[in-house]
């Protein structure tokens, strides 16, 4: 990469938060394959902060290379490239050097994802010349080895390029795409429909789908699923219907891979009637939801998404509360009948549990805030008809380092409000920062505890002789008590 374009990165300044959340929201379907890096890289969150905020006080774009080089230098491939994706992700300028860096390292194999994803933000910084001479110099290093490959980065050269709004340059690497050779694996014609369905181009991406077939190469849900969402999130919603119901004229049954993909199609354009419907014939199929559809069902639910993200005084603390309030206060008449079938199988809940004789454990990892929420009230119901508890219980919620906004733990806090809402006495474990715990004994008197009656009482209580300022004391004590809990533990611990 020309060092010009290295040095013009370093000087760029850093974009500004609020610049960079909505870079995060554009990309994210785009930088699927960049999350998946960066999540499963080996890299810590705290070691990427680390290097950032060591970036960030530098004054020199001598000093940046060299605080880089260190970087890669001291870390394993795995994590070096772990730290690449997210800068790529969050279209951080220190990505451009970083890259660099990585490609001058003794191990460092050529990536079609991250080659594409460079190009593109060095274009989006004004640096054409440098991006299309990446571009080049990449085409030309495949075009040696293999067709497909080069047909697999024009893949992700559109992907990479139109989810940055540069829709004509993508439009460009599709027609260079369809004028070279034809396309002849299964993996290019998947990531060609990919990268349509990202740029809108339903009919462009169905063509496609029908050519993949037409060469020997038998579609999967998946591609159908990918469509079929495509003209959803259009509106078309008769295109949509057919394309699913294409699925089994192409052979494909219907087990539980292609139902929650036709799930996830519904979720698409907040459909809660075809939803609910789909939903009730998988249970006359005895297929069960996964924890993907569990997510992005509730995800399309706006009355409970508003509830987990506010967590208002009112919030239901029960899944009968929950039902309840949105028959009585949701605008979509089938939110309500949605969450309710929903909640009838019990397959997420199980997954999510790992029950032995010495703990009871839920792990939310993998759950949105808005599915964490649900999982929890439903959690709590089938603890209260557990007759027999292990030693411990306890509730797994991460610190926050898959978030969108990585190192801010959502699921957490919103864990701990809502039992804190309960009256629980899980509490945050001194030993792990991500993992809420309480006692057997603790628990069970908690659980034969009546807090939804109670916290109707405080929030209808409205008399003027002062009695109204006892949930505000109840709220306070227990607020102190949450605080000094862990070390009065520590303290019984040394004793």
């Amino acid at each position: 990469m020309p060092a010009a374009a290295v040095a013009a990165s370093l000087s760029t300044p850093a974009p500004s938060p609020a610049a960079g959340g909505r870079s995060r929201r554009r990309a994210n379907v785009a930088v699927a394959s960049l999350r998946r890096a960066a999540a499963g890289g080996g890299s810590s969150w705290r070691s990427e902060r680390r290097l950032m905020s060591e970036l960030e006080r530098t004054v020199t774009p001598g000093a940046a290379e060299r605080v880089i080089r260190s970087y890669v230098a001291s870390k394993s491939e795995r994590a070096a490239l772990a730290a690449l994706s997210r800068l790529l992700m969050d279209s951080d300028p220190f990505a451009i050097p970083f890259y660099e860096a990585v490609t001058q390292a003794r191990w460092f194999k050529w990536s079609s994802i991250h080659a594409a994803a460079v190009a593109a933000l060095l274009e989006s910084n004004g640096s054409a010349e440098e991006s299309r001479t990446l571009i080049s110099d990449s085409i030309s290093r495949l075009g040696s080895t293999s067709e497909e490959e080069v047909s697999l980065f024009y893949c992700d050269l559109m992907a990479a390029f139109s989810s940055r709004g540069m829709r004509d340059r993508a439009m460009d690497f599709y027609s260079q795409l369809r004028a070279s050779p034809p396309l002849s694996g299964k993996k290019t014609y998947t990531a060609m429909i990919k990268s349509l369905c990202l740029m809108g181009l339903a009919g462009e991406a169905e063509a496609a789908l029908r050519e993949m077939a037409s060469r020997g190469h038998q579609p999967e849900a998946f591609q159908f699923g990918l469509v079929a969402k495509c003209y959803g999130k259009a509106g078309s919603m008769a295109e949509m219907e057919r394309v699913i119901s294409s699925m089994s004229d192409a052979g494909i049954r219907l087990g539980a891979g292609a139902a929650n993909i036709v799930l996830s199609c519904y979720t698409s354009c907040r459909d809660h009637s075809r939803m609910l419907a789909w939903l009730r014939r998988m249970r006359k199929l005895r297929i069960a939801p996964t924890t993907k559809a569990f997510n992005f069902v509730l995800k399309s639910c706006p009355t409970v998404a508003s509830m987990a993200q506010e967590l208002g005084a009112l919030l239901p603390l029960s899944t009968a509360e929950l039902v309840k309030k949105l028959r009585s206060a949701s605008p979509w008449p089938a939110e309500a009948e949605l969450v309710q079938e929903l909640l009838t199988s019990s397959s997420v809940l199980d997954k999510a549990m790992d029950w032995s004789e010495s703990e009871a454990k839920l792990n939310l990892h993998g759950f949105s805030t808005i599915a964490a929420y649900v999982l929890i009230l439903q959690w709590v119901d089938a603890m209260k008809a557990c007759r027999a508890l292990p030693l411990e219980v306890s509730v797994v919620c991460g610190i926050g380092k898959h978030s969108d906004v990585r190192g801010e733990p959502k699921v957490r806090e919103l864990a701990q409000e809502v039992l804190s809402r309960m009256g629980s006495p899980l509490r945050l474990s001194m030993r792990n920062k991500g993992r809420l715990v309480a006692k057997r004994d603790r628990v069970k008197q908690w659980l034969a505890t009546d807090w939804s009656s109670l916290v109707d009482e405080e929030s209808t209580d409205q008399s003027p002789n002062g009695d109204s300022q006892q949930p505000f004391l109840l709220t306070l004590m227990r607020k102190l008590g949450q605080v000094l809990s862990p070390f009065l533990h520590f303290s019984k611990g040394k004793a």
